[in-house]
This record gives C-alpha cells, structure tokens and sequence, in this order.
C-alpha cells in the first residue's frame, strides 16, 4: 500500500521530533548532573544568589520553575537511580523526570519509571498522586514525635529578637491556609517576583489584612510603629533592631516624628515619606526592575539609598536605586555594596562581600558545529490511551 504524502510527511516529521526530543532530554539529565556537582561543592554560593534554584535561572535562563525542578531533581538523583539512568539515555523527559522526583518514594523507583516510559505527564501527575505513599522512614532517623493533643498557633518574638511561628492544623484548616498562601505567592509571581518564597507569599497575605481595614482609628491601631533616639531603634512593645535592620527599613519607610520636652512626648508631627512620592514615581519609572545584576524582579520594589541619609547621602535620584526586598535585605546585611550614579543604566557597580564586581551572567553559548549528545535511543513518546488508576499497583515499602 502507498504512502500519501501526507503520511511522509508526518511520518518524517515523527521520526524527526523523537530524535530532537531525545537530544533534549539528554542535554537537560546532563543539566541535572551539572547541578548535583554545583550542590556538592557548594559551587552555587556567590554575592547576591539567593539559592540554588535562583543561580540555575540565572545561569540558564530558565524559567525559576524549571531551574526549582532541576535542583529537586539534582536532589534525589541518588535515590532514584532507576528513573535517572532511563532519564539519561533519553527515554524520558525532564517534565516527565520531574514528576517522578517528586513524588515517588525510593524503593517505588522501578514502577514509577515504568509509568513514566508509557504516560503524558498530566496521566503520570495523576496515577502517581492517587497512590498513597507511606512514609518509609530510614534506619537512621530520629523516632516519629508524638503528635499534639491539639491544635494550635504560637506567633511572637523570641529572645534572639525574630518573629518566629510555630504549630499545626487539621487537613481541612491546613488546605485554606495552603490555598491562601499559594494564591498569594502566585499573585506575587505574577506581578514579576519570580523568587517569590512562602514567607512573601505571608507576607502579601498580611499586607492586604491590613491595607483593608477602612476605619482610620482602626488602621492606626495596627500600624508598625519604630521608635528612633540616639541609643538606637527598636520594635513598639517590641525587640530592639540591627543597625541593618533599621538603615534598610529608613531607606524608603514613613516616619512621623515625636516632638518632646525633657524626654516627655508633647507632640505628634504628620506622617511623611523618607522619599517624597514625585521622587519615588521618577526613580520606579527609571528603573522597573530591581538593579542587582543578577534579579529581574519588578515586584514589591523598595527605594533604596545608596549612601544612607543617616551618614549625609541625599535623596536624589542619582543615589536612590530600586531594589527587590530580598537584594535590599541582603545589601543591609553586608553580602554587597553599590557605588555609581543611579541615572546613568550602567552607571552603577555591584560589589560582593570579598571585593568581587558582580556582573550580569553572560548569554549561553551557541553550539556552533558541535554535535549534541546522543541518545541511546530515541524518545518513545506516550501512547496517549486513558489512564486506568485502579490497575496501577505500587509495592508498600519495605518492612
């Protein structure tokens, strides 16, 4: 029988893609690989990088969801050997591998990888999620804590001086608290804070608790007071704060100043801006994202001042620079120092701890003549048939 040309076409095409995807998949098991060596080595660390998923995107471009998938990947590559080899032949995809890796236990390696050989990723999310996996604790781990006698939630600050949460919640509590806080971390995604974390996402909860209140008299009740005088600052009923601390707070915070006679309080002047509202509007239209060489966040953006006005810098826009709130901590905490002339777009220069300029990473390479990896075999995609849960079977971990 003769062959349309249609079904040449397709056929090529087919042939084609496999082979691509096989590539692919090679390159990024060797991506995976390059990331369990950068975690051994602690090869990650540097000025300015937040984590290991953050200098992966930084270093590949990825997505900060794809570069979270390959260290988590990178992450059990030991404990799923079975998975990875089939990985690094080519068999299967990083999507694919990335399911596995998170929700397979080790002694389910073999069955996961079968599943994962012959299903979409949405019919792998689905078979391996309406298993239950049993915790199989190892020969080492401590003895399982007894559980609460009941539910409950400590907040407060510790004698260190930090605001620390303790507790727990029943299932059906805990699932609003963890859809809360997953709606809010995507807002704050999607708003440009890719590096978004769980406490920004309580953070952005606690913010919009807050900016609702509509009565004045209410919403000056729970306004952050800091108290200022020339011993240092601290917390209203609270601990005293760093030096950091308090810089990185009056970088770009409100202030309404206290007038006093003989140490008594007589008079309360009006709130103000640290920098001005007309000169806040310039300096975020100027700048958009946060100017640490290695961030792109344009979410939550605060003023900074490069010379604080607490030791005669001006509040200018030539000394004032958006940064993001994890690069505004990490500047107060010493980890980097910024010199130049805000106005000028390369006009500033980033400094890590050690001396270190930090620059933007370069673009990756293009391959030139050299060939890619290749695969064992080429990618077999899944069938693409419906999934039947009730005939997946998975043995219980071992006794």
């Amino acid at each position: 029988m003769f062959k349309t040309e249609l079904e040449t076409i397709q056929e090529r095409l087919e042939t084609r893609i496999a082979q691509v995807c096989g590539h692919l998949n090679v390159l990024h098991a060797e991506l995976v690989a390059l990331t369990v060596e950068s975690l051994a080595s602690k090869a990650w660390c540097g000025e300015g990088v937040i984590s290991a998923p953050h200098w992966v995107a930084w270093q590949t471009g990825l997505s900060p969801e794809r570069a979270r998938q390959i260290v988590h990947i990178a992450e059990r590559v030991a404990e799923l050997p079975v998975s990875f080899a089939a990985f690094t032949e080519g068999s299967l995809s990083v999507d694919q591998m990335a399911v596995v890796a998170k929700r397979t236990p080790t002694f389910n390696d073999r069955e996961a990888c079968d599943l994962a050989r012959n299903a979409t990723v949405a019919q792998l999310r689905v078979g391996l999620s309406k298993h239950f996996f049993p915790p199989h604790p190892k020969a080492d781990d401590p003895p399982a804590a007894a559980p609460l006698p009941s539910y409950r939630l400590s907040v407060g600050f510790n004698d260190s001086g930090e605001f620390s949460i303790h507790g727990a919640a029943d299932a059906a509590d805990g699932a609003t608290i963890d859809n809360a806080l997953r709606e809010a971390k995507d807002a704050l995604f999607r708003a440009g804070d890719t590096d978004a974390t769980w406490l920004d996402a309580l953070l952005e909860i606690c913010h919009r608790s807050t900016g609702a209140i509509s009565s004045a008299t209410r919403r000056d009740n729970y306004k952050v007071i800091i108290h200022v005088d020339t011993e240092g600052a601290w917390v209203h009923r609270g601990p005293v704060l760093p030096p950091t601390l308090f810089e990185r707070i009056c970088c770009d915070g409100q202030v309404q100043p206290l007038w006093s006679t003989n140490g008594s309080p007589i008079n309360m002047g009006r709130s103000q801006h640290i920098v001005p509202m007309r000169t806040r509007i310039v300096v975020e239209n100027r700048d958009r994202i946060c100017r640490h060489p290695t961030c792109s966040s344009s979410s939550g953006l605060e003023v900074h001042h490069i010379r604080h006005w607490v030791h005669g810098g001006v509040t200018d826009t030539h000394n004032l620079c958006c940064l993001c709130s994890k690069h505004h901590d990490a500047h107060h905490r010493g980890e980097f120092t910024i010199v130049g002339n805000a106005n000028q777009p390369d006009g500033l220069v980033f400094h890590g701890a050690h001396g270190r300029i930090i620059r933007h990473c370069a673009k990756p390479e293009p391959p030139g003549g050299a060939a890619p990896p290749q695969p064992d075999e080429p990618y077999i995609h899944p069938s693409g048939e419906t999934l039947q849960t009730r005939w997946l079977l998975f043995r219980q971990p071992p006794v």
